[in-house]
């Protein structure tokens, strides 16, 4: 029987959900108040329709939360490259002691909204808090493609609102002093090109001999590469892939630079000593020195891009001019730089 009295009006529902991996057999009980029996088959049927809506399928009866992130991780590492799959790890893993114990078939919207909201977001960054949301919702949308759980479930969750932080870039005086500071460096010319085209860094270190003209004065961006494993990649989007028109100075830098670097099987522009794909470090630490020797502000290598966009926009260039030259969808730089947009003028009314 699935449905048994415990005393006076109250009843004990108990739903068959079939074994779990290990053939052990899996029940959902639910206690019900109710004064006869045929009303409380009436909530044991209706909790069979409910529960066969939630689990969308038998395969999602012996899991929970913690399992679909395994066999999420194991799926996605085919898919991604290993700084990526490294990323979701780390990011996952901070998220998954609060919801790995809840079995699929009983999730809902507010119970993940309460999980989440368990966590202690104290001293993280805006973004961090962020990603910690996207990546659960990017594992509940992989299961429910599955049909392991409910589609949709962190449609209506939205990450915490927290202070926005605001980016320290160059402006246009304070990168001529970090140019001219760097211009005595060794690794001044991948630091100038940083500094100057927008690329991202395994962009400039995935520079190739072949996709830079410097007869006619410009280089294209196809690959990149990976800063932690030093592997080729893809460009992070489509987008990415773009040409980039250099001045005059950063060209003959390139000449100078092409006739004392030796020729080696990847043709990269900018190599170690070993021949291999000059590493994230090498830059990151002539950045470093670049702005302390100039006294400049900290900030980040891959702010350096985010002043170019910053200066240009400044300008007056066109929206859709700067998401070129950076690589990127117009709807990303507005969003990045919207700042820089939103600027008025009331006498434009009064023309």
């Amino acid at each position: 029987m699935s449905v048994k009295q415990r005393a006076e009006n109250s009843w004990t529902i108990a739903i068959y959900l079939g074994r779990d991996e290990q053939g052990k057999k899996k029940y959902y009980y639910e206690t019900f108040y109710a004064k006869s029996k045929k009303d409380a088959e009436k909530q044991e049927k209706q909790l069979k329709y409910e529960l066969n809506e939630k689990i969308g399928s038998s395969k999602a009866l012996a899991l929970n939360v913690g399992q679909l992130i395994d066999k999420w991780l194991n799926c996605v590492k085919k898919e991604v490259d290993i700084s990526t799959y490294d990323t979701y790890s780390r990011q996952i893993k901070r998220v998954r002691p609060y919801v790995e114990d809840l079995q699929l078939y009983t999730l809902t919207t507010s119970l993940i909204e309460d999980r989440l909201g368990q966590m202690d977001f104290n001293d993280l960054k805006p973004r961090t808090i962020k990603n910690y949301y996207a990546i659960l919702r990017r594992v509940l949308n992989w299961g429910a493609s599955r049909d392991l759980v409910k589609p949709n479930l962190m449609r209506e969750i939205k990450s915490p609102k927290v202070q926005r932080t605001k980016r320290k870039v160059l402006n246009q005086t304070q990168l001529f002093l970090f140019l001219r500071t760097a211009s005595t460096l060794k690794h001044y010319v991948p630091l100038r090109i940083l500094a100057l085209s927008g690329l991202r860094v395994g962009e400039v270190l995935g520079l190739r001999w072949n996709n830079i003209n410097l007869d006619e004065g410009y280089l294209k961006v196809v690959e990149a590469i990976n800063s932690r494993t030093r592997n080729q990649k893809e460009t992070k989007t489509i987008n990415s892939e773009r040409t980039i028109k250099l001045d005059l100075e950063t060209i003959n830098l390139l000449f100078q630079h092409k006739s004392k670097v030796n020729p080696n099987e990847y043709d990269l522009v900018f190599q170690s000593d070993d021949g291999e794909p000059l590493r994230h470090q090498v830059i990151f630490k002539a950045k470093e020195r670049v702005l302390k020797k100039a006294n400049l502000q900290h900030i980040r290598i891959h702010d350096l891009r985010h002043g170019a966009g910053s200066i240009l926009l400044d300008k007056g260039n066109p929206l859709i001019y700067v998401a070129g030259f950076l690589g990127q969808n117009p709807a990303t730089t507005a969003g990045i730089y919207g700042h820089a947009l939103r600027i008025g003028d009331t006498s434009k009314l009064l023309d």
